[in-house]
């Protein structure tokens, strides 16, 4: 999935390219920072490797602050539930 961050912003806000895709291939580290606090603002060496994984060209930087979005929190609750993922 090559692409550039405008083609995965929504109307209104900044967003990441689908949960389904980057989660996955994610390293196990960074997932376990992301679980630490699903609210929290990503970091920005986190999202760079987000867009990384989906071979999205971009700056992290333009994405500060994004949060996951609901839908996101339920797959990567439903994902972590399904392997028991602690």
């Amino acid at each position: 999935m090559t692409g550039t961050l405008d083609s995965h912003r929504s109307h209104d806000s900044a967003a990441l390219p689908p949960v389904g895709l980057w989660w996955p291939m994610l390293e196990a580290d960074l997932r376990r920072e992301v679980l630490e606090d699903l609210d929290a603002p990503l970091r920005e060496g986190l999202v760079r490797r987000i867009l990384d994984l989906c071979e999205v060209e971009g700056d992290p930087r333009a994405l500060r602050g994004v949060r996951l979005r609901e839908h996101d929190r339920a797959y990567i609750a439903g994902w972590s539930h399904a392997i028991g993922w602690s």
